[in-house]
């Protein structure tokens, strides 16, 4: 067969299939012919549906159920939540993307991918009904934002027409996915630019080439004057001008005014400096990154909300914890630690009082910065280091303002991990407090603390006292 002429590769025909488009006649006989069996539409080629609507949900079981399978409720019981958050960023950077390849995913699917996320992540589902403390608009944040980084990619984006862009959407004509992209093009379109080269792909007037913005935009007054309006930049540069040092000749419709000669200067003020090689293609340029080149990543970025107040991401995600002690930390710094007076706004009916003092109702900041026996963790502390330090009325003024330049080279490890060990070590006492009515011993809390802030900053502090 040509096929294996050319390219040396053999074709299974047993793993083969004859799918009939229409009306075939003699089908069995090919296949038969063939040696393949006879197949039907819609099917699957290269993991991908080849003959089904682009637009069916039904189209997306498999990869529902793949989800199903990666996130399996079984292993949510032997992941801290750090792992869970981890195993959720890398389920989605594979599994969907493949299929966005070539079909854009639904809203309803979406939503559906994102529920089995959220029970993965907090529990929930027909099994399990537990809280889930942070919105998932805030988890899908970036860390810098205040988010874990978990992301979905809602649709991909190609080349087009006249260049780069494809023609307007027309409802009863185009490939329907095609349609849909376009649709969407906005979310792209609005953030390139482009580097003129020998400016045949370019439009002088509706392409954002010379400045922040197209010129039809920034001179609208010139471009209605324009004769031609969808004229390339190629068209416009006059290469013979100036002595054969090229310059612009854009063609209007009349002579300019008296009062329009002052933005016909900033005009040509524009275009200084802007010339034409004719040996250099045009470029298009992503301005979301600082390379040029489009990523996914920077897209995410871009169409991220920005978040309203300032979060220690810094401060929580750092190299000196391991996750589930940066997870907790991230919950507490967003005050949504599963605490007694948070427990209490959810509708349960309890008697609020801190197991560990006694004294006060538990909140996430008695909790781990102003109760009398998470106080002596932090003299502690501030003592081996040295400083004197007055403890900000809540957990994420802490951690913004946990500043180690003044504690010395040596010692800044120990300082960056110090605030979340304290946390974890406090959280763990009090759970053993509360469920399991074991008895607080302020000599093992100190001794727990010391010995994990070793391990986790790998730094051995010779003037640890022993009491």
């Amino acid at each position: 067969m040509w096929f294996e002429a050319v390219l040396g590769l053999r074709i299974n025909l047993e793993k083969s299939e004859l799918i009939p488009v229409g009306r075939v006649e003699n089908i069995e006989d090919l296949a038969l012919e063939f040696s393949c069996r006879v197949g039907s539409l819609p099917s699957t080629y290269l993991g991908l549906p080849l003959g089904a609507p682009f637009k069916s949900v039904s189209v997306w079981d498999g990869v529902e159920e793949r989800f199903r399978k990666r996130l399996a409720m079984w292993k949510r019981q032997y992941l801290s939540k750090g792992g869970r958050a981890t195993l959720i960023r890398s389920t989605l950077s594979n599994l969907p993307i493949y299929f966005m390849s070539l079909l854009k995913l639904p809203s309803s699917v979406r939503r559906r991918l994102e529920q089995i996320q959220r029970d993965f992540l907090w529990g929930g589902g027909n099994l399990e009904r537990k809280p889930h403390l942070v919105r998932w608009e805030v988890v899908c944040l970036s860390k810098k934002k205040g988010g874990l980084g978990i992301k979905l990619i809602r649709g991909k984006y190609g080349d087009n027409r006249g260049g780069w862009c494809s023609q307007e959407v027309r409802e009863a004509h185009g490939v329907g996915l095609w349609k849909g992209i376009r649709m969407d093009w906005e979310l792209v379109g609005t953030r390139i630019s482009f580097s003129v080269g020998n400016g045949r792909r370019v439009r002088f007037w509706r392409d954002s080439w010379c400045g922040d913005s197209p010129l039809c935009e920034s001179f609208p007054s010139f471009f209605a004057l324009s004769v031609e309006q969808e004229a390339w930049v190629a068209e416009v540069w006059n290469p013979l001008a100036e002595g054969g040092r090229g310059g612009w000749n854009p063609c209007f419709s009349r002579a300019l005014k008296d009062w329009e000669v002052e933005e016909a200067e900033i005009f040509l003020e524009r275009l200084h400096g802007r010339k034409v090689f004719e040996d250099v293609e045009d470029m298009v340029v992503w301005n979301e990154s600082k390379s040029g080149k489009f990523s996914a990543k920077s897209l995410y970025c871009a169409l991220e909300v920005d978040c309203p107040v300032l979060f220690p991401s810094s401060c929580i995600w750092n190299g000196w914890v391991q996750p589930k002690i940066s997870f907790f930390a991230w919950e507490a710094a967003w005050g949504k630690a599963l605490t007694l007076d948070l427990v209490q706004k959810r509708g349960w009916s309890l008697a609020n009082r801190y197991f560990m003092c006694l004294e006060n109702e538990e909140t996430i900041d008695h909790l781990l910065l102003h109760c009398s026996k998470t106080r002596t963790l932090w003299e502690l502390f501030f003592t081996l280091v040295g400083v004197s330090w007055v403890m900000p009325s809540s957990v994420r003024e802490t951690l913004l303002s946990w500043h180690g330049s003044f504690v010395g080279k040596k010692r800044r490890k120990v300082w960056k991990a110090a605030p979340l060990r304290i946390f974890w070590t406090v959280w763990k006492a009090r759970n053993k407090l509360a469920f399991k009515d074991n008895e607080l011993s302020i000599q093992r809390l100190k001794y727990s603390f010391i010995l994990s802030l070793w391990s986790e900053a790998k730094l051995f502090i010779v003037e640890c006292p022993q009491s």
